[in-house]
């Protein structure tokens, strides 16, 4: 196994204001997208950035919520002692403000050419995959199923059912290891999505 391919540890940072409902406290909206630290501190720091100012707002990446309770600076340090234990809720009127330093396991994408035997396509050879295809110059295009089956690699490109593509050894593929990968060819966007959820770490 390429050492790109394998699952590593990592600390994932969740922020998000909660509002009070009649049987306890229900997600307003999630702060910050997706963030993957290599170490507890590095996340810790990542909260402290994002409490610097006194409003807490959505990231823009994710959406334009605004937080409902702009923070005091005695607010913004009790809340960082609790996220240092790893979790925090932080009751603010009828909202409050919810963290967590979570431990997880992910894959990192991988870009690799077709040629380089360490692109993720030669992960998912022998398991059953979809193959969807979106047009490039149509981004508001939905993606059409081509075929489902097995992954099979050949010199000059790839078979899933009834479905050949011949793909340039140049070809830059994308994706996680064991579940996806994306190129690009000529007109088209094709995603390869493994539909087996049995995957090594």
């Amino acid at each position: 196994m390429y050492p790109e391919w394998r699952k590593q540890p990592f600390f994932e940072l969740h922020l998000a204001w909660l509002v009070q409902g009649p049987k306890g406290y229900d997600l307003l909206f999630k702060i910050n997208p997706y963030s993957l630290y290599k170490t507890r501190e590095e996340a810790l720091e990542a909260a402290k950035a994002l409490l610097k100012g006194e409003r807490l707002d959505q990231d823009p990446r994710v959406g334009r919520n605004q937080a409902p309770v702009l923070l005091s600076p005695e607010d913004r340090n009790r809340f960082l002692v609790l996220l240092e234990s790893g979790k925090a809720l932080l009751p603010l009127d009828r909202y409050a403000l919810w963290g967590e330093i979570a431990w997880v396991e992910e894959r990192l994408l991988h870009r690799a050419p077709f040629g380089d035997p360490s692109n993720v396509l030669h992960s998912l050879k022998g398991l059953p995959v979809r193959l969807l295809l979106t047009p490039i110059n149509d981004p508001e295009a939905e993606s059409r199923e081509l075929s489902q089956g097995i992954l099979q690699l050949e010199p000059e490109g790839i078979r899933v059912g009834g479905t050949s593509l011949a793909i340039p050894p140049e070809t830059p593929i994308e994706g996680l290891a064991y579940e996806e990968a994306f190129f690009d060819l000529g007109e088209g966007h094709y995603y390869l999505y493994a539909l087996s959820s049995s995957t090594p770490s």
